[in-house]
């Protein structure tokens, strides 16, 4: 892969990402401050109404099948490592955002928005290395 392909590859992941994680955070922001559900349950509905667009999204135009060498940009293979990733990135999201502001009394906008952030990178990484991985694996 180019140096040019790869920079795209990120700004279409940041693109998507973004998109997921401004769907995310609105949900949750809406959840909490208009329906006063717990940040602990408003956070799941959220990172739940992200994880299709995230998927969609990344299956489409982050790492396509054009690129990766798979049958088509939805498989199977896709869908269930991508949602082994996704529970991992919840675990990991819900923990760090409970302890923050529930525990340690933090905002919420602020820890979301950094914990949405933080959580990104790790799911690019394994996005690209495991879960849209197809007979060629672009670095």
């Amino acid at each position: 892969m180019r140096i040019n392909q790869q920079v795209m590859e990120v700004v279409i992941f940041g693109a998507v990402g973004l998109t997921a994680s401004l769907t995310h955070f609105a949900v949750a922001v809406a959840l909490i401050e208009l329906a006063k559900i717990p940040i602990s349950c408003a956070n799941i509905v959220a990172f739940i109404s992200a994880v299709p667009v995230s998927y969609f999204g990344h299956a489409f135009l982050t790492f396509s099948a054009r690129h990766y060498g798979r049958e088509s940009d939805v498989t199977r293979q896709s869908a269930g490592r991508f949602v082994v990733l996704a529970i991992a990135g919840f675990v990991l999201n819900q923990t760090i955002i409970v302890w923050f502001t529930e525990h340690l009394g933090y905002p919420h906008r602020a820890v979301l928005a950094f914990t949405i952030l933080g959580v990104a990178g790790f799911l690019f990484l394994a996005s690209k290395l495991w879960a849209f991985r197809g007979k060629r694996h672009p670095l």
